[in-house]
């Protein structure tokens, strides 16, 4: 047959060959639907988990297989393949998460089911939508919230409040996947289906600092059926009422309309609720309880039904619980510089990869001898120069065979694991939550897999900017593998190239634990005045009833930091007692609503006041003590194991810890932070490894408030701010330095903190730091809850040209909303320049306990 002849063959026979394989293909997935959700009502945040359910059905014959993720198939948001088992019997209908990264431009997700034999039997596409890092992301659980609680307005001014409504069997059973929500929404749903891994997983983000409501009314024993152990209220029983004018009051609303019965569940309060309203008979109607670092708010009432539904204060009433929450540390997210979590990763104490240099001078020096000089001197020795043809090749090859074999040694056969930890413990829980990164180190290009305990989470570490490009190269290739514990399966890992993990876990808390008491004291006379001086005082104790030391203890508080004089052994307790004397510079701490993202980077860099706290380092300044170095983020780690250790714990510590807007933002929180064991069990399967580790612990202390019957100041450090508007085009306003143009309009909400709220306020301090002069009238308003409307206020100018500005109001309860928060509104259009603001504060002084006969601010 010719050739001609045969091709004209093939050309027949390629669409028959075609046709069959389609027919082929449906028949081998006949039977095997998927139906897919993809994220929080199809929102996700860049380069942190999302949540995928997937119902997959077969109809046809028994099936073995897997869900499958691919960059293949998605796209290269992607960057990463995720997977997970599934066994579909013939007749099964089975429900499976599968969790997954991806970064802002991704707008769909495809998941297959493959089988043993890596041929797709089904597929399905599921939207995705971005939620920026600086928006709120909140869920509605259930039915019944969907399209009837408008959420919008828990967000700051400027920014965006996204609503993702999703059923109950919808929320993820892995506390890492939750990471994105904001607030939690319960009303009205049955909460007793979730099971108790949901439940756990949903503790453990509001432990790390998620806000969670919770409502009442008729359907009062199923909404908290499965939150019982989070609420502030343990329901019972439920009574009406026809007064709900506190949660008016509240909201700063008086259009809630009286008379009509409503039903609200009653119990009995847990012994952390505080009480935020309630009706004339003193029955709880709003309860609030800090739970770790998050908030859990319950309304008694229902929102869904008359008359809260009808009334148009509902909006604020929701960002008044929102705004007054406390503020959350800068630890609070995890890591969030990927590149300087990469360079930590990176760093390895102790080991050199390169062999020391005089002994690889000395056996060059020997071999260019031998080959030169020395061969030659011995041959001419024995008349044999003409061997040089034959010794000098067979020299080259014996020193190479030389050098190989002394270079494999010195590598050894065993890998070795970077990992590094930022573990958080809270009194309220059992259950540590740690954040990892975990480097792997080969002797010589092999093949990994990296193993992680049960309940953890493993994906390659997201740079933008890779520290090391052909790691990353390698690491976007790598499956990660689902099931009880994630694992990434047979990657490969280039000879001296590090592939860097980011990992979450949970792990038994330490049995490290302690007590702190604040009070107010009198210290030394003002040396100008002869006055007496008040201040805060920090006391109270630590104790190590755990089994490994914690080295380099640092009590952590609000205004302060007091390093421990020894590492705390196992057995050993410790006292300590800081006072709290704040800077006058020291600045409010954001709300919960000012997420840290872009728009948390304000115009930082050429102020003494952004100097004095090195650009949002002051919690890793307080950590590292003597240690800190600003040059760690511009030179290399040095060349003794000590420097190096040094250097990755501070470029670990800046990647997981920062102060945002300028502000430590501990609030009346204390903790003990402190360097101890590796928690993580995270390990390269059979491979022989060597660890090298590092991990620090930041553990809450319970704080009491011993109530002073003196007159306070509760400073400016101890409120937080949320902008409630913003009109301009920057999205860096702040009351912390920040340029406000012509035109810009700004409404502020400062709230004090839980435990300097003031039962009598006889006076209200309003200061304006400015870089320069300014103008000779700063365009300041405060809100007059009583009269409803703006008042204007005058700032003393003093004589000489400070920068400083202040009115002192006495008497201001008109100016004071819920938990003494205050409402000012800055207008900048009759300015003829920029308004340079470095710092715009709130101070009151007052009474923590009412009296009718305290001394007023005048007599004091």
């Amino acid at each position: 047959m010719s050739q001609g002849r045969r091709r004209h063959n093939l050309k027949l026979l390629l669409p028959v060959l075609l046709l069959l394989t389609a027919i082929a293909a449906p028949a081998r997935a006949q039977g095997i639907t998927l139906e897919v959700e993809a994220g929080f009502d199809s929102f996700f945040r860049e380069h942190q988990w999302f949540p995928i359910r997937v119902q997959a059905s077969n109809a046809g014959a028994d099936r073995s297989g897997r869900l499958v993720l691919r960059p293949e198939t998605s796209g290269n948001a992607f960057s990463n393949t995720f997977s997970t088992a599934l066994e579909l019997p013939a007749g099964a209908r089975k429900s499976v998460f599968l969790y997954a990264t991806a970064r802002s431009f991704a707008d769909s997700v495809r998941i297959e089911y493959l089988d043993d034999d890596n041929i797709v039997l089904a597929s399905r596409e599921a939207p995705l939508r971005h939620v920026p890092e600086a928006d709120n992301l909140h869920v509605l659980a259930g039915d019944a919230s969907r399209g009837r609680v408008d959420l919008s307005s828990l967000a700051p001014g400027g920014r965006q409040a996204w609503r993702a409504g999703m059923a109950l069997e919808d929320l993820p059973p892995l506390a890492a996947a939750l990471q994105s929500v904001d607030t939690f929404f319960f009303s009205d749903v049955d909460s007793g289906a979730l099971d108790n891994a949901q439940r756990e997983a949903l503790a453990a983000r509001v432990l790390a600092g998620a806000h969670l409501i919770a409502t009442g009314g008729a359907g009062w024993q199923a909404t908290a059926a499965g939150l019982g152990a989070l609420l502030p209220l343990e329901p019972s029983a439920s009574l009406t009422t026809t007064d709900l004018a506190s949660l008016a009051a509240l909201a700063g609303s008086d259009d809630l309309p009286a008379g009509r019965e409503t039903l609200i569940a009653t119990g009995s309060l847990h012994a952390d609720a505080r009480v935020l309203a309630t009706t004339p008979d003193g029955v709880p109607l709003l309860l609030r309880r800090e739970f770790g670092l998050g908030t859990v708010d319950y309304l008694a009432a229902d929102p869904l039904v008359a008359p809260l539904s009808e009334w148009p204060g509902l909006d604020a009433l929701w960002f008044t619980l929102a705004a007054t929450r406390r503020p959350l540390p800068g630890w609070s997210q995890g890591i969030t510089n990927l590149e300087r979590a990469a360079n930590a990763s990176e760093i390895l104490p102790g080991l050199d990869l390169l062999p020391d240099l005089l002994p690889l001078c000395g056996f060059l020096l020997f071999y260019v001898a031998l080959i030169g000089p020395l061969n030659y001197l011995i041959l001419r020795r024995i008349n044999r120069r003409a061997w040089a043809w034959v010794t000098i090749p067979a020299l080259i090859l014996l020193f190479s065979a030389l050098s190989w074999t002394v270079g494999f040694g010195l590598r050894g056969t065993s890998a070795t694991l970077s990992r590094l930890a930022l573990v958080q413990a809270w009194p309220e829980s059992e259950q540590a939550q740690v954040t990892g990164l975990v480097g792997v180190l080969s002797p010589r290009r092999a093949t990994y897999d990296l193993l992680t305990a049960p309940g953890s989470s493993l994906r390659p570490l997201a740079r933008e900017i890779p520290a090391n490009p052909f790691a990353a190269g390698i690491q976007a290739r790598t499956d990660i593998r689902q099931a009880e514990s994630f694992d990434a399966l047979d990657f490969n890992v280039d000879a001296s190239f590090i592939s860097t993990f980011h990992t979450t876990a949970v792990t038994p808390a330490p049995a490290i634990t302690g007590a702190a008491t604040l009070s107010y004291r009198q210290g030394e006379p003002d040396p100008l005045t002869g006055e007496p001086r008040w201040h805060w005082l920090l006391s109270g104790s630590v104790r190590n009833a755990g089994d490994f030391p914690l080295s380099e203890p640092v009590i952590l508080a609000r205004a302060g930091s007091q390093a421990l004089p020894t590492a705390l052994q196992p057995g050993e307790s410790a006292s300590f007692e800081l006072p709290l004397i704040s800077d006058t510079l020291q600045p409010p701490a954001p709300s919960p609503l000012e997420r840290r993202g872009e728009a948390q980077l304000t115009q930082l860099r050429f102020s003494r006041f952004s100097r004095a706290l090195a650009a949002r380092e002051q919690s890793v300044m307080d950590i590292m003590q003597d240690d800190y170095s600003t040059r760690a983020y511009r030179e290399g780690p040095g060349n003794s194991a000590a420097a190096q250790e040094r250097h990755r714990r501070q470029l670990l510590l800046s990647a997981a810890v920062s102060d945002p807007f300028l502000s430590t933002a501990r609030g009346g929180q204390v903790f003990l932070a402190g360097w101890g064991a590796m928690p993580l069990q995270t390990e390269p399967g059979e491979a022989q490894w060597e660890p090298n580790d590092a991990a620090f612990y930041l553990i809450a202390l319970e704080v009491e408030l011993e109530l002073p019957q003196e007159l306070v100041r509760i400073e400016a450090d101890q409120f937080t701010w949320v902008a409630q508007e913003r009109n301009s085009l920057s999205g860096n306003v702040a009351p912390v330095n920040t340029d406000y143009q012509p035109g810009d309009q700004v409404v502020f909400r400062f709230t004090p903190l839980p435990l300097a709220q003031l039962e009598q306020v006889e006076a209200l301090q309003v200061t304006v730091n400015l870089r320069n002069t300014g103008p000779d009238e700063i365009p300041l308003e405060l809100w007059d809850w009583r009269d409803s409307r703006w008042r204007p206020v005058t700032l003393s100018r003093p004589r000489t040209r400070s920068t400083t500005r202040t009115v002192v109001l006495p008497k201001p309860q008109a100016l004071l909303g819920a938990q003494n928060s205050v409402l000012l509104r800055l207008v900048a259009e009759e300015l003829g320049g920029a308004l340079r603001v470095e710092r715009l504060a709130i101070e009151q002084q007052g009474y923590f306990m009412y009296t009718d006969d305290r001394a007023t601010v005048a007599d004091a």
